[in-house]
């Protein structure tokens, strides 16, 4: 089975799009970040990320698919599993009627445990398709407790100090799970509206949350801790607060390149992303005979060779980057 990447993972012997950045008459959105999504006339998604993105496809024919759920066409059964990685994410195990070959498309993934998120389920396949968004070895992890415990200590001590932090996030999927973890460690928390109004729609898809947040209106009562997107803080009235502290929560702070780096006082590396080794591992649990990795870098899939996996790795406008080597075609 043939796999094409450009603006998204297409199979042109099936013609399914997966992830496409262009609108399609038809094809998969994995999770609703905006990095994953077009306004295509009939998309495929889970319920959840369909209303994550109920506005943004008003007016078009949304098929609804359940985890574990198949979708018959001529060509292919098409069914959805958990990734881990928001509400509602979703990897895309394509099975062609034509020949039985299994095509694993993973979306983005996180392996690691989320108190918002429902729990990645690895799926056995003969082709892996991988996001490969933190694909070199100096993307390495801490564990998720042991950060967050640090993260709690930095709050405390600010507030302690009379500061307002501001914890700094991406407004989808992990200031949802943040809410939760702050909420679950007794913090008094606020959301600026974008994240307040996701987190409500995370409620109405079946979440709860161990306490009560606010919508952030401008007021900062003693103690308390804001929890909005980077570069929000012109548009939602900080410059005239006093005492702000920023943490940032990303993966980028384990890596010496800092893409979409931002100026904090405190950055931890926290990611709704698998980590380099949690990519290979999940590779692994898969078993598939061919792997094309997708966004991120290119070392992983040379990582995987060197593992005995045929991997190969397609850029952005659709080229293989790994010049010379050969990927045997099932």
């Amino acid at each position: 089975m043939d796999v094409a990447f450009k603006r998204g993972v297409y199979l042109p012997e099936l013609d399914l799009w997966l992830d496409s950045l262009r609108r399609r008459d038809f094809g998969l959105i994995s999770h609703a970040h905006s990095d994953h999504t077009a306004r295509h006339t009939r998309p495929v998604l889970t319920r959840n990320t369909g209303r994550l993105l109920s506005d943004y496809l008003d007016g078009s024919a949304l098929v609804y698919l359940d985890y574990h759920e198949p979708l018959e066409t001529k060509d292919y059964v098409l069914t959805l599993y958990p990734a881990g990685h928001c509400l509602g994410s979703a990897q895309a195990l394509v099975e062609s009627k034509a020949t039985g070959v299994k095509l694993l498309y993973t979306g983005d993934i996180k392996p690691r445990s989320s108190p918002t998120n429902e729990p990645l389920e690895p799926v056995s396949c003969d082709i892996l398709v991988m996001e490969s968004t933190y694909g070199r070895p100096e993307y390495t992890f801490p564990p998720q407790d042991k950060v967050m415990a640090n993260a709690f200590h930095i709050l405390r001590s600010w507030l302690t100090r009379g500061a307002r932090p501001v914890v700094q996030a991406w407004r989808l999927g992990k200031s949802q799970e943040l809410i939760h973890l702050l909420l679950g460690a007794g913090f008094d928390v606020a959301a600026e509206e974008s994240v307040y109004r996701i987190a409500r729609i995370y409620e109405e898809g079946g979440v709860e949350f161990p306490g009560s947040y606010r919508c952030f209106d401008g007021s900062w009562p003693e103690g308390q801790v804001l929890i909005s997107p980077p570069g929000k803080k012109n548009q939602i009235g900080l410059d005239g607060q006093r005492g702000l502290m920023f943490m940032e929560l990303t993966g980028w702070a384990v890596g010496q390149d800092r893409p979409w780096g931002r100026r904090a006082d405190s950055s931890l590396p926290y990611s709704d992303h698998a980590d380099f080794n949690e990519l290979v591992e999940y590779v692994g649990q898969v078993a598939p005979k061919q792997v094309y990795t997708v966004n991120g870098f290119p070392e992983l899939s040379a990582h995987l060779r060197q593992l005995g996996y045929p991997a190969v790795h397609l850029d952005s406008r659709g080229r293989t980057v790994d010049a010379g080597f050969q990927l045997k075609m099932l």
